[in-house]
């Protein structure tokens, strides 16, 4: 076990519960873009691939039990298939409970592949090797890799701290820790807590923001394309607008995302009159996010 700081560990449950977000990134299949859950663009469950590069023997030790047997039920249940734990090295093995539960030629099409990696824990150069290792792999279900993947990062500690209070003894030593006037509080947040997380790291409870929105703007330009392509276009845009060391801090790690990373700058045609008349008519836009919607767009009609 991992020695837990219950002070810390049970105010960061009660502002989970309370809303604040335990995952972050790229679209999940709960995240909803126009009011529709990202799962809706493509029928059937995401592969998940969670990410235990960059956590110590222990931690795995921990979270390993407890995701596969706790937590992947629940997490089939929010459609997605889990592969087996990512180490140093990237090789993408389906559970047992994925095998049983997937349907019917679920491998033999592209299918969206969300990447959950510990936040401030991931070497600089590891969604690279996301990259190159999803780009080596030529199997229907990764074909459309390139632009059908991306990232969310995932509080790791607090993921562990769930793992462990699993736990009948762990919790019970939690339990009598805390305030004793604060035990039937912490009995009740528990499973509020543990569901909240499980919904963060699908996206169900993402929080709007400048990206969010502007992806939905996006979106109602372009319906059809998929949500983490579009997701994609739309950082590349605001990746633009970054100081340059933050540049390759990607979470839809496209092929063009990591090239338009090494290669700056990157031409940007000035907003059309054409696009502005069509964007205006999904939303009003000041200046500023008119040009970088519409640099996006052209990202995403890219090649």
């Amino acid at each position: 076990m991992v020695p837990l700081n219950v002070a810390a560990t049970w105010t960061r449950m009660l502002s989970v519960t309370a809303g604040a977000c335990a995952a972050a990134g790229a679209p999940g299949p709960g995240t909803r873009v126009r009011g529709r859950p990202a799962l809706e663009w493509l029928p059937g469950p995401w592969l998940g691939l969670i990410d235990f590069d960059g956590l110590s023997r222990a931690e795995r030790q921990v979270l390993e039990p407890w995701l596969l047997g706790h937590a992947e039920p629940l997490l089939l249940v929010r459609h997605v298939l889990l592969a087996r734990p990512l180490a140093e090295d990237i090789f993408i093995e389906l559970t047992p409970q994925a095998l049983e539960a997937m349907p019917h030629g679920w491998r033999e099409a592209p299918r969206p592949i969300l990447i959950l990696a510990p936040a401030g824990r991931s070497r600089p150069e590891r969604r690279a090797e996301y990259l190159d290792a999803l780009s080596r792999l030529r199997i229907p279900l990764l074909a459309k890799g390139s632009d059908l993947w991306a990232v969310r990062e995932f509080d790791a500690g607090f993921l562990l701290a769930l793992a462990q209070l699993a736990d009948p003894r762990e919790r019970a030593a939690f339990r009598a820790a805390i305030d004793p006037s604060q035990t039937r509080l912490f009995d009740q947040q528990l499973a509020v807590a543990e569901a909240a997380v499980l919904d963060d790291l699908v996206g169900r409870r993402d929080e709007e923001g400048v990206l969010a929105l502007d992806l939905d703007a996006l979106s109602s330009l372009h319906p059809l394309a998929h949500p983490l392509a579009v997701y994609s276009a739309v950082e590349r845009a605001h990746n633009r607008r970054r100081e340059h060391g933050e540049r390759t801090q990607f979470s839809g790690r496209t092929t063009e995302a990591r090239l338009s990373a090494r290669g700056f700058p990157e031409p940007v045609r000035p907003c059309t009159p054409e696009f502005a008349g069509r964007a205006s008519s999904v939303a009003p836009l000041l200046p500023s996010d008119l040009q970088r919607i519409f640099e996006a767009s052209e990202l995403l009609g890219s090649p």
